[in-house]
């Protein structure tokens, strides 16, 4: 990243109450049956394949404006990382394509008031 992310280390708040407090659970993933018009897609193939896929639904689904208008937003994931990570906006493509070929388990990004993910 050509501006350094802030790891977070301490980031059971940000998990308990900006994030799990939005969604009702199912084991370590959201239990997205019981949420409201949300969207998902499969993903299929290699890292390099889920990168354009992702993309490509965050555009048509005009996600990239919510997060171009978040001001804070933040990364965690199941297990596999004890920490959380802070972006801004101009950090968010870069961060998040090292998430997607580097590290395992399920991606969260958030941004508390909104609420999207």
């Amino acid at each position: 990243l050509s501006e350094p992310a802030e790891l977070i280390d301490n980031w059971e708040n940000i998990a308990a109450y900006q994030l799990s407090n939005s969604f009702e659970w199912k084991g370590t993933k959201i239990d997205w049956s019981k949420t409201l018009k949300h969207k998902s897609n499969q993903l299929f193939g290699s890292y390099s394949n889920w990168l354009f896929t992702i993309k490509k639904f965050i555009i048509d689904n005009d996600i990239s404006a919510k997060i171009r208008e978040s001001g804070d937003i933040y990364y965690i994931n199941d297990s596999s990382l004890n920490f959380a990570v802070h972006l801004k906006f101009n950090q968010f493509d870069s961060f998040l394509a090292f998430a997607v070929e580097s590290i395992p388990q399920h991606y969260y990004f958030f941004y508390s008031l909104n609420k999207w993910l």
